[in-house]
């Protein structure tokens, strides 16, 4: 298991930046109770104190006060020279074992007031050091496994060579002027030749595929790309075993797109033709989200989707995708909500072999990987566990994963595209969400109305379903009477677009022995004729015949009555509209 005597020096650095940014002595220890670094040298007691406390349970331990009194302190060795007011102390986790703790010690009356004024900023920055010192430490646990290999590679080229040919893949090995140096029998058959024609030639020259070309001269690490050798198609991936050795500095591992994984072939290279076009909308709010939608899809890469549920979401976000340079490139989605707690991460960041019980043979591809050069779709990203937060904001952050039970670095060219009909800036002040994640997924908002917010496009959405549904149905219906368009429009709609078009496919069912071809008032769902759903409060303002801007200031009225007219409630109002904040505080001049 690595040390963290191994990165000492990296971590003295650490707390010297550390005390010099907020003043504050900094003291590193490991799990044996040994002192790592730091600025201030502290004793530990005998009895190991606060700092064994943490190391036992994992938990941050932060205190503003002293009692000399308490059996603690007491018992301390330590007691009659400590000089300390105060402490913060947060775990240091290398895969599930905590193997050290970093702590502020405070010494002056400014030190605990720091703490007290700052306390959730201080706590998030320490845990924060914390996370780079356990990267730190799995860097360097890759360095010495590389350095194993080498040494294994250097030594043990019989053993190499008889593992190469129990492989079922074809694998060859370069120098750095990729000329190839080691091939097994599986390459050979891809390359139809024999190791003597091969071994000494340059790769590029066996394979004048283009895509192979650019992915050896970018270096592109650990993702495959599909490419093509004589007439047939493989997935061929490289990456590199040691950077300071010439005679092998890269492996190349062809696959059959078949072994490479149905999922591969058929959900990460599919084409998805949404585009804005297929989003229904003509009201002036729709159309000015769809045209911030088509700006940001080719500038922002991390984009944050709101609204209730059925106002279309994952319309939005496949349409961002297909105005982006990476259409054509796949478009992954995965429901936080829909996969159970115990699952989600593996689905997420996929696992090698015999990662745990039941893993398959092989391991399995995650969808960060599948979306490689694509777009990821986090649908109801306000359900990921806490837990998981932590090690999906590392991966936005470094643009590389490891797989669950790997410890293979994994390169990332991924745009995130995330949605939620949950207030996360609430769950993040509930610590329900981390406030760090929510930033870097929230680079540019895009709030999607509520169908009832927008009831100018209720019919176009409606012969829309008509259209679509009288087929499936086998009905003879070509339109809807205008007394039932208007309760269609006068309803509320709290399941937005999907529970409109479930309404539609029960009054074309109804309308079957319809002679006219109209579907009438009487096939509508009892709900929607009663307007159980309906705001008889706004009944009467609703009745009134009135344009969209008239409409617009009676609803930023209403919601500047709810939210108040601090900034912050107007921050909330343009939110709800779709506008940004701007826009609104010029639109309230206008009103005025």
């Amino acid at each position: 298991m690595p040390d963290l005597m191994d990165i000492r020096d990296f971590i003295q650095k650490i707390a010297q930046g550390i005390t010099l940014a907020i003043g504050i002595d900094t003291q590193v220890i490991d799990f044996k109770l040994q002192r790592v670094a730091g600025t201030v040298y502290k004793p530990i007691p005998q009895n190991g104190g606060v700092v064994k406390r943490v190391i036992e349970t994992g938990e941050y331990a932060i205190s503003t006060t002293v009692d000399r009194t308490s059996p603690a302190c007491l018992s301390c060795n330590q007691r009659s020279n400590c000089k300390e007011m105060g402490y913060l102390h947060c775990p240091i986790v290398y895969g599930n074992r905590i193997i050290g703790v970093m702590g502020l010690i405070c010494y002056e009356p400014e030190h605990i007031e720091k703490i007290k004024d700052e306390r959730r900023g201080l706590l998030n920055f320490i845990q924060s050091m914390c996370e780079l010192i356990g990267l730190k430490l799995k860097e360097e646990e890759v360095r010495k496994k590389e350095q194993e290999i080498y040494r294994k590679l250097d030594s043990q080229n019989q053993v190499l060579n008889q593992v190469l040919e129990q492989i079922s893949d074809g694998y060859v090995l370069l120098d750095a002027d990729n000329i190839i140096r080691n091939v097994n029998k599986k390459a050979l058959n891809i390359f139809k030749t024999d190791s003597g024609a091969i071994l000494g030639k340059n790769i590029l020259e066996l394979i004048p595929d283009p895509i192979f070309h650019k992915m050896i001269e970018t270096e592109s690490v650990n993702v495959y790309e599909k490419i093509k050798i004589g007439e047939e198609s493989y997935g061929a991936l490289f990456y590199k075993v040691a950077e300071r050795r010439e005679d092998l500095v890269k492996i190349l591992n062809f696959k059959t797109i078949i072994n490479i994984g149905s999922r591969i072939a058929g959900e990460a290279f599919r084409e998805n033709q949404i585009t804005f076009g297929n989003i229904l909308g003509n009201s002036p709010r729709m159309r000015h989200l769809k045209e911030i939608a088509q700006k940001v899809a080719r500038t922002m890469p991390n984009i944050l989707l709101t609204g209730e549920t059925g106002t279309g979401k994952e319309m939005f976000a496949r349409a961002i995708h297909n105005a982006s340079d990476r259409r054509g490139n796949p478009f992954i989605t995965i429901n936080c909500a829909a996969i159970p707690m115990e699952l989600l991460e593996s689905e997420l960041f996929g696992y090698e072999e015999g990662a745990f019980t039941g893993a398959k043979k092989g391991g399995k591809i995650g969808k960060f990987e599948l979306a490689d050069t694509g777009t990821l779709f986090l649908d109801e990203i306000g359900e990921m566990p806490f837990h998981l937060q932590a090690k999906l904001l590392r991966v936005l952050q470094e643009r590389r994963l490891e797989r669950v039970g790997g410890n293979k670095q994994i390169r990332l060219n991924i745009r995130i595209i995330s949605a939620t009909n949950r207030d996360l800036e609430r769950m993040v002040e509930e610590g329900k969400f981390r406030e760090d994640l929510y930033y870097r997924l929230n680079i540019f908002e895009i709030h999607l109305p509520p169908l009832r917010e927008r009831p100018e496009d209720i019919p176009l959405l409606v012969h829309y379903f008509i259209e679509k549904y009288r087929s499936f149905f086998e009905v003879d219906v070509s339109g809807i009477d205008p007394e039932a368009m208007e309760h269609l429009c006068r309803y509320q709609w709290k399941g937005n677009i999907r529970e409109l078009e479930n309404v539609v496919q029960y009054m074309i069912s109804m309308s079957s022995d319809s002679m006219s071809g109209i579907i009438g008032k009487g096939a509508l769902p009892a709900q929607v004729m009663e307007g159980r759903n309906f705001d008889s409060a706004g009944k009467e303002e609703e009745d009134i015949p009135m344009g969209f801007k008239e409409r617009e200031a009676l609803q930023m009225k209403k919601l500047l009555a709810q939210y108040g007219n601090t900034t912050e409630g107007k921050r909330q109002v343009a939110r709800q509209m779709g506008i940004s904040l701007a826009t609104l505080y010029r639109r309230i001049r206008k009103m005025k």
